[in-house]
């Protein structure tokens, strides 16, 4: 019967690259959760944008704008005796 060995310095390569493949392995895993989390902040950050805009949008409302003028400050409508209109200028042409 032939008895085959093994040598003894495969049992440490063997148990290196074990280690070694563990360690790849989880560091991969906490880059994919970097990336998702990235990714969230990405989203959260695109909603935050759009409602920023829609408010913009609101507190830029000609109706707002005029109720503003109206109730803080006490404007109103020009009457016609009140409005002024100036002659266009006069551009001298280019030669």
């Amino acid at each position: 019967m032939l008895k085959k060995w093994v040598p003894v310095w495969i049992i440490p390569v063997l148990i290196v690259f074990s280690i070694g493949t563990v360690w790849l392995r989880l560091k991969i895993i906490g880059t994919a959760y970097l990336i998702n989390e990235t990714n969230r902040q990405i989203e959260r950050s695109r909603v935050e944008q759009e409602l920023l805009q829609v408010k913009l949008a609101a507190l830029r409302s000609p109706r707002r704008l005029e109720l503003l003028a109206k109730n803080r400050f006490g404007l109103g409508l020009p009457k016609v005796d009140r409005v002024i209109h100036l002659p266009k200028e006069q551009t001298p042409e280019a030669p």
